[in-house]
């Protein structure tokens, strides 16, 4: 594979976007790599280096309020009074922001990889675009009722039901398959907990039987809620290997 590798920092459907593809394969297939909370697309170039070694097309991008997108500066303060819902408009405007992405790009296919927050996107752009042929979360969850559940909240109450009909775990037998996914977590996670893969894996799994190499479910014993390379070079091979998909 080329060592030879081109970064671009341009702004695409009014995303501000880093690039970095290897120079040689003009055709590279387009992996959207999505960063955490508090991150911005530059925290994210490790791993576009990674993709990029795997001759994909790597390409992050400012998730809503954060780096230099608008309200950035004021994310903080409307986590703290209103996190619910402040947490659902970045997930489901930055997974809007995705397929305004793909179409302009004009591609029709693209692999996603999401990290903490950025998985918890990823899945709600799997589940949204079928553009996104390959999908590899580290660390997210499909669970959107989970942390409703730790603050005290239950069916019947507004917020709880409101989540509920947009949580992509709900729907994901009917959502995701036979899409490649690969699904990565620590066992010690607190701060995302691996449940809301946990359950996705059970579900999907029996779904998956006819192509068992298309769904991967990785767990780190003893890892807490760290992002690590071996993370990032599973997810590089994972969608270099399916994407795009192998013919049949």
């Amino acid at each position: 594979m080329s060592e030879s590798y081109a970064l671009v920092a341009e702004t695409i459907a009014d995303l501000p976007c880093l690039t970095l593809a290897p120079q040689d394969v003009p055709d590279a297939p387009l992996a959207v790599v999505l960063h955490g909370l508090g991150r911005h697309k530059e925290s994210a170039l490790t791993t576009l280096y990674l993709f990029a070694r795997c001759g994909l097309r790597a390409l992050a991008f400012d998730a809503r309020l954060h780096g230099a997108r608008p309200g950035a500066e004021g994310r903080e303060a409307r986590l703290q009074t209103d996190y619910v819902f402040t947490m659902a408009e970045i997930v489901e405007g930055t997974a809007q922001d995705l397929s305004l992405l793909l179409d302009a790009q004009g591609v029709t296919q693209a692999a996603v990889h999401g990290v903490s927050l950025g998985g918890y996107v990823a899945y709600a752009a799997l589940a949204a675009d079928p553009r996104l042929a390959v999908g590899a979360m580290a660390m997210g969850s499909p669970d959107w009722l989970e942390p409703l559940r730790g603050m005290g909240l239950a069916p019947g109450h507004p917020v709880y039901d409101a989540i509920a009909a947009r949580s992509p775990l709900e729907r994901a037998a009917e959502l995701y398959p036979p899409r490649p996914l690969l699904l990565l977590h620590g066992d010690q996670d607190d701060v995302v907990s691996i449940a809301g893969d946990r359950a996705l894996y059970d579900r999907l799994r029996p779904v998956y039987h006819a192509v068992p190499d298309r769904l991967e479910f990785v767990i780190y014993p003893g890892l807490g809620h760290l992002y690590t390379d071996d993370m990032a070079e599973r997810s590089a091979a994972w969608i270099a290997r399916f994407l795009p998909p192998p013919p049949r």
